[in-house]
């Protein structure tokens, strides 16, 4: 299953899916930071953790500068590949373990 996300060469684009909106605030061949608009912290964790998972990946984590208000930032640095090309694969394989999840899970 393909991850519908497009990136555009703007200096913040601002996205909204289903139920998440998020801005990209740097996206640069080596380095991504995406604010998500919802201050819960599990989305962003699970990618992070996930693309940790990828020897390309030189740092994953997710910021958030207030715990009550503020936003949560998930950036990324790569070593080689581009940034949000890992970031869209590290999707697609968190969409395929979920969708076997719930395969599972309706038996």
């Amino acid at each position: 299953m393909e991850t519908s996300i497009r990136w555009y060469p703007r200096s913040v684009q601002i996205y909204k899916c289903d139920k998440m909106e998020f801005k990209v605030l740097k996206n640069e061949k080596n380095e991504l930071e995406i604010e998500f608009e919802s201050p819960d912290l599990t989305f962003p964790d699970l990618v992070a953790n996930t693309l940790l998972e990828n020897d390309d990946v030189s740092f994953a984590g997710v910021k958030k500068d207030h715990p009550e208000i503020g936003k949560p930032h998930l950036i990324i640095k790569t070593k080689s590949k581009k940034a949000d090309t890992v970031l869209k694969e590290t999707l697609d394989s968190l969409n395929l373990d979920l969708s076997k999840l719930k395969k599972l899970i309706n038996k």
